[in-house]
């Protein structure tokens, strides 16, 4: 009975949207647009008008940061008086209060403070500032009111602390059936310019869009998914759009690509979006690797932590935020964000370790484990970019191997550069933003790693 039950609405619902409908996972979630599941936190950032007041706020919390120095508790806002700061001291003093306890609310005449010890782990002055703000959002995040006011800081950036807030008032909860959660209703700012403001308003929209690309499950966020989302908010702006599907990918020649999609009648998908920058002679070129579920091919991932793989796509998605940022505040030079989506399954038609594909360059690969799959689709797609493009520097963008983990833990990311000039410009950016990255060798040695007696790589 139950067999037939789901024959039946296969062919009612395949009648409707077509003979893959229930295995694309559309019917398990039952959505009319992909919008139907956008976070709450993304339509309140598309309506937030962020006012700015160089006093008190007398409804919304003032932002305090605190930090202990010398026995003492020292207080960090451009917002406070004398009699303002002996009131707070006097209040920390009677609740016996340390920073060691990360956050204390005090109501003083009337007006509401928050203090928030500030970070002892973090090292630079954006990390610092982010972090601040992230610590006022958990302390409000169970709380009525969320209204927050962000003064100047003594030592820290503002605008920083304000990105670290409005990225973690986001309950990451975009799936739940109904949501109770309450969303600011008021944020303010003492000072700002207003083009650097609406710049990191638009980059904290890009990267709340960035964590529900990769916090959404795999039965709906698939490669067809991605390419119509793009498809959706690119198609009819100043960008330039291209997507490619399994039919143009086999026309072209892309081989190593399509390899990793035998597993699955899911449509793989290249989405290519370029912007023209300030200065249109120079091209930079973002890739990333979108596997929107890794199984590990005929190399079979283990059980433990296999529901993890859906974050396979996390370069994917950063690359995706990076373009939806780049189409708000112009870049200064050309950008191309391409990404390439697909899904790593088993199927009669998997590719086997041990096969030889032939990619887009016109080398050939040969294929000793299919849980090495990143390399394969990025191989493509780096080679149709460069001979598209001809981009003066590529940065690609992917989760290719757990094991950089091991060495570097979760505090930063590791990454490879064939020239030195271009480690030392990633260092140098990285600093300044306060996004910590370690450089991996790349030592000539390595090359025999994938030198193969069968075909021209392994």
């Amino acid at each position: 009975m139950l067999l037939l039950g789901l024959e039946q609405i296969d062919e009612s619902w395949a009648s409707r949207f077509g003979p893959g409908f229930l295995k694309k996972g559309y019917m398990m979630l039952n959505y009319k647009s992909w919008k139907d599941y956008l976070p709450e936190a993304h339509h309140w950032l598309e309506k937030l008008k962020i006012e700015q007041s160089k006093g008190l706020s007398a409804d919304s919390w003032n932002l305090v940061g605190v930090k202990a120095q010398d026995g003492e508790v020292v207080l960090n806002s451009s917002l406070l008086d004398d009699a303002v700061k002996a009131k707070i001291q006097a209040e920390i003093k009677s609740h016996a209060w340390s920073p060691s306890e990360k956050t204390l609310r005090l109501v003083i005449d009337s007006k509401k403070f928050l203090l928030v010890a500030q970070s002892s782990v973090k090292t630079t002055i954006p990390q610092l500032s982010r972090q601040l703000g992230m610590d006022a959002a958990a302390s409000l995040s169970k709380g009525k009111i969320k209204d927050i006011h962000v003064p100047e800081f003594a030592d820290f950036v503002a605008l920083d602390v304000l990105e670290g807030f409005l990225l973690s008032i986001d309950d990451v909860a975009a799936f739940k059936s109904v949501s109770t959660y309450e969303l600011p209703k008021k944020v303010s700012i003492a000072v700002a310019d207003a083009e650097s403001l609406r710049r990191k308003l638009e980059m904290v929209k890009a990267l709340t869009f960035t964590r529900w690309l990769q916090e959404a499950p795999s039965n709906f966020m698939n490669s067809e998914q991605f390419a119509t989302i793009a498809h959706d908010i690119f198609k009819g702006s100043k960008a330039e759009l291209v997507i490619l599907g399994r039919k143009e990918m086999e026309k072209l020649g892309m081989g190593s690509f399509l390899s990793v999609a035998h597993g699955t009648d899911i449509d793989p998908k290249l989405v290519a979006i370029k912007f023209a920058g300030e200065n249109t002679k120079k091209t930079v070129a973002l890739v990333g690797k979108g596997v929107t579920f890794d199984a590990g091919g005929i190399n079979i991932k283990p059980s433990a932590g296999l529901e993890e793989m859906k974050y396979d796509m996390s370069g994917a998605a950063a690359v995706f935020g990076s373009a939806l940022y780049f189409n708000a505040v112009k870049p200064p030079v050309n950008v191309v964000c391409a990404l390439g989506a697909v899904e790593n399954m088993l199927g009669p038609n998997a590719t086997r370790p041990g096969d030889v594909v032939k990619s887009y360059s016109g080398k050939t690969i040969e294929i000793l484990n299919t849980d090495a799959e990143g390399r394969l689709v990025l191989a493509d797609v780096l080679s149709y970019i460069i001979d598209k493009h001809d981009p003066d520097l590529v940065l690609d963008i992917a989760t290719l191997t757990g094991a950089v983990i091991f060495g570097l833990g979760h505090a930063g990311a590791g990454f490879v550069a064939k020239e030195q000039k271009t480690a030392d410009y990633l260092n140098h950016i990285t600093a300044k933003v306060g996004e910590p990255m370690w450089q991996l060798p790349f030592w000539p040695e390595l090359e025999g790693e994938v030198t193969s007696t069968l075909a021209d790589l392994k």
